[in-house]
């Protein structure tokens, strides 16, 4: 009798305190800056119906708490999904797109995302979500971000290079505008140009890259300034690191490989984060005499990579655990997916011991192109080595980002004209 009364007090003393804590929670107001000097205090509040600490992950609220990162919280806002996007995606299901077990590889898709509709319980969900991302970013045919900078920084000095850039994606599959999706003989997913346009140094070297519909890795060339020489890269190219910064060319958006690549996928669930879906812009103003001027967005404090003064809002997401081959240099990456439409928030990369390794962030908007496709583009991101205690951050210059842009074609976008942009 007394152990039964005991177990009852116990569960009354639970359910008290449950009431208790929710009895004391307090909705938050928007424009509330969470940090580490307040952390404890409103972990248990909630903003809009959420706990402020269901929606950081482990690493969130570690990088919150060691690391000086700080989240301004905002209203959601609804991404406007394009109508023609739409179409084509819920096109796919009548098409009857899948993934072939044998070849690992998507058949019946055509444009927009090939899995419109994911399953929680199909054992394939994780590799769908993956394959949205890979086939259906709200991207356009035709990116260009003709001025953007990657920071190099330094944990303990600061920004010590600030090299500017160039970069256009054609896509000649998957396409949105015109009469047909496919262009050319089908094999092309697409092309891109990227190249740097300063310092002198590195003005003009670049990559040209061919993105293939299938298991082919991509065909790859860089252009050498000072021989003014191209080299093909080789096929592992894609695993490699992005000149001398953090990223490999595996991170550039989080996550940039064909999704056969990767050995296997795995939901881990569904949740809730806070993250930029909504982000203020421009993030850098390469005119700016001052750091606050150059990156409004950016903290002047140690380890001054933190993307501290943006719009972070709940965003419901997929986490996805990835595993690439075994001469990857990560043993695994962990995605944040959002449920709504194909982006990535937050990426984790762990080394081949296991051992967290990288963090990623990346923030981004909505905007109507010319033609009036309704895209979402990059403001910039963030990829961080902490055992090297050092940064990599992604600034576009936004005003300047064209979408669908008229008169380019596929032939714009070649070795080509690489080398021209190099000389």
């Amino acid at each position: 009798m007394t152990a039964k009364r005991n177990t009852l007090t116990a569960l009354l003393g639970v359910m008290l305190g449950l009431a208790l804590s929710t009895a004391f929670a307090a909705e938050v107001p928007e424009g509330t800056v969470i940090s580490a000097a307040n952390i404890d205090k409103i972990k248990n509040d909630t903003f809009e119906g959420k706990t402020i600490g269901s929606m950081l992950t482990e690493k969130m609220e570690w990088r919150i708490r060691n690391n000086g990162w700080k989240l301004p919280v905002y209203h959601s806002k609804e991404i406007v999904l394009d109508a023609k996007w739409l179409k084509e995606s819920q096109a796919n299901v009548t098409r009857g797109a899948k993934i072939n077990p044998s070849t690992r590889q998507v058949e019946g898709w055509e444009a927009g995302q090939p899995f419109p509709n994911i399953d929680m319980k199909d054992p394939q969900a994780a590799e769908k979500v993956i394959w949205n991302w890979h086939l259906g970013q709200l991207k356009g045919d035709v990116a260009m971000a003709p001025s953007w900078t990657q920071l190099a920084v330094d944990g303990k000095k600061g920004i010590h290079a600030e090299p500017l850039a160039e970069f256009t994606r054609y896509a000649t599959k998957g396409r949105l505008t015109g009469n047909k999706t496919t262009e050319g003989d089908g094999k092309e997913m697409g092309r891109q140009i990227l190249f740097f346009t300063a310092p002198t140094d590195m003005k003009g070297l670049g990559t040209f890259t061919i993105m293939y519909d299938s298991a082919q890795v991509n065909d790859a060339w860089v252009y050498i300034p000072a021989v003014r020489r191209v080299r093909r890269l080789s096929g592992g190219a894609w695993m490699d690191p992005v000149g001398s910064s953090d990223q490999l060319q595996d991170d550039l958006e989080i996550f940039n490989a064909r999704p056969s690549w990767y050995q296997s996928y795995k939901m881990l669930g569904k949740r809730w984060v806070l993250a930029v879906a909504n982000s203020k812009h421009p993030l850098w103003n390469p005119n700016g005499k001052t750091f606050e001027e150059r990156n409004p967005v950016l903290e002047n404090a140690p380890p001054y990579w933190n993307m501290n003064n943006d719009r972070f809002e709940p965003r419901e997401v997929y986490v996805i655990e990835a595993i690439p081959p075994n001469e990857h240099p990560y043993s695994k990456k962990v995605v944040y997916v959002d449920v709504k439409y194909p982006r990535i928030y937050y990426g984790e990369a762990y080394n081949r011991k296991g051992e967290f390794w990288k963090f990623m962030e990346f923030h981004s908007f909505q905007a109507k192109a010319d033609d009036g496709f309704m895209d979402v583009r990059s403001a910039g991101g963030a990829i961080i080595d902490f055992p090297r205690n050092h940064g990599t951050v992604f600034l576009v210059e936004t005003g300047k980002w064209k979408t669908n842009p008229a008169g380019l074609k596929a032939s714009d976008v070649s070795l080509t004209t690489l080398e021209a942009a190099g000389r």
